[in-house]
């Protein structure tokens, strides 16, 4: 990474970033630090969720940072595959959720029927989606299979990987109904109101964290033009 854009050291220009802003930078650490502390989830299971999530931003600094710190927190190179997995799921559930979009345009365009009005949205998508496997064939086979391979119990448990971390991921794929699906399946798990809540508050930190961690080269930017012009 180093001859890229992504350096592999970016101390320097973080810290130039933190004595910049010191006390927005506590500020971000105290919320930061507090969400990652042991609560309902285990510190273990959040540094795998934050893994999981990063990799929905495509943060390399946070997919760095997030692997040495699940194994710092005891995750075994099992459970850290089967949160990359999660990830892939989740990041396949938006373009298969929002198939439903393109179906329903298809058929009342093709029908000659008004699209402009009403919701854009629709809360049951059921139809749409069954015509998407439909018209997938043996490749929405495929997809079962891994569909339901990646969500059942292994190192990571269907409560852990659907309900928390596939939550996370869903609300950072900004797909609702993904959302749902992994609320509808968490509660079966048995999760409750207040590891949801935990699991919600990582993807905060994960999403803002991208832009934190990127900040580096913003400030390798500053650090240099700035230096030109002495």
């Amino acid at each position: 990474m180093s001859d890229s854009i992504y350096k592999d050291d970016i101390s320097k220009y973080m810290g130039d970033l933190k004595n910049a802003a010191p006390e927005l930078n506590d500020a971000w650490m105290g919320y930061h630090n507090e969400v990652f502390a042991d609560g309902k989830i285990s510190k273990k299971d959040k540094q795998l969720i934050g893994l999981a999530c990063a990799h929905m931003t495509s943060c390399p600094y946070c997919i760095r940072s997030r692997t040495k710190l699940a194994l710092a927190a005891g995750a075994s190179a099992e459970e850290i595959a089967e949160t990359v997995f999660i990830s892939m799921r989740l990041a396949i559930g938006q373009p298969y959720a929002y198939s439903s979009i393109a179906f329903e345009n298809f058929d009342k365009m093709s029908n000659k029927e008004n699209v402009t009005e009403g919701n854009f949205f629709s809360k049951n998508i059921t139809p749409q989606i069954k015509d998407f496997h439909d018209h997938s064939g043996t490749m929405f086979e495929k997809f079962s299979v891994f569909n339901e391979k990646v969500y059942a119990d292994g190192h990571l448990s269907k409560k852990l990987k659907k309900g928390l971390m596939g939550l996370a991921c869903a609300i950072l794929a900004k797909c609702a109904w993904c959302v749902r699906s992994c609320i509808k399946d968490g509660i079966q798990e048995g999760v409750t109101k207040d590891e949801i809540t935990e699991a919600i508050n990582i993807a905060m930190v994960m999403n803002a964290g991208a832009c934190w961690a990127h900040a580096g080269i913003t400030m390798e930017v500053v650090d240099k033009s700035l230096s030109k012009d002495k």
